[in-house]
């Protein structure tokens, strides 16, 4: 069956990581983003996630905690690199209820991760499904040269525009439209070339007078 896309909000929540090498220290580097507590279990680690351990960035803990731990936590990862021990740990996760992914052994899985272009809270999630890995990567590549660094702020603005305008009471038809000129607009290459007085111009004939236009842009250019 085919596996249906979700984001999911892993902000304050426990992450198990059971291995410590190189895939589990791929894995931890892209989970460290997205504010979850992380717990790794295993023996060795490499000398990156030692650094980690070390500087309370994520925690180590004993095989022996490993059910006890599942019990308030959403996410488990095996990638021990043994597979029969990847699939025990799996059977346990999977008894908890848990979200279980089990690095190279798709069919044991309940979810994968996949392979993220990311600029700011522009994500762009790229699948085929665990059964080649290899071309998700070249696809982000791909991906990584269409959509620039330009998007991260550009993204930030518009959620900003949008929260003032919906705070304003129009109808959703209106709101509507301008949220489509927005993003219609040329704001994007504005922003690529650090245009800040070109990007005020522009969203002034869409957003009208009265619009605390110069606040938010100045705010979005202050964190470029």
């Amino acid at each position: 069956m085919p596996y249906f896309p979700i984001f999911l909000d892993l902000d304050n929540k426990k992450v198990i990581i059971v291995g410590g090498g190189e895939v589990a220290e791929r894995k931890v580097k892209v989970l460290l983003s997205y504010g979850c507590k992380i717990y790794i279990i295993s023996p060795h680690l490499t000398p990156h996630l030692r650094q980690l351990v070390a500087k309370g960035r994520i925690h180590h803990i004993s095989y022996e905690l490993l059910d006890r731990s599942m019990d308030n936590a959403v996410m488990v990862i095996a990638a021990t690199g043994d597979p029969e021990v990847n699939l025990q740990i799996a059977s346990q996760a999977k008894g908890h209820g848990l979200l279980v992914n089990v690095v190279d052994q798709p069919a044991e899985c309940n979810f994968i991760m996949p392979s993220i272009v990311k600029r700011g809270d522009l994500q762009i999630a790229i699948s085929t499904a665990g059964k080649s890995p290899a071309m998700a990567k070249k696809i982000r590549r791909e991906i990584e040269a269409l959509f620039g660094s330009e998007y991260g702020p550009l993204i930030e603005l518009l959620g900003l525009l949008r929260v003032k305008l919906l705070s304003q009471g129009q109808s959703s038809s209106k709101n509507k439209a301008i949220f489509q000129k927005l993003a219609d607009s040329d704001l994007l290459q504005l922003i690529k070339k650090g245009n800040m007085n070109g990007v005020m111009a522009s969203l002034k004939p869409i957003l009208g007078e009265g619009f605390p236009i110069e606040d938010i842009v100045k705010q979005v250019f202050r964190r470029m």
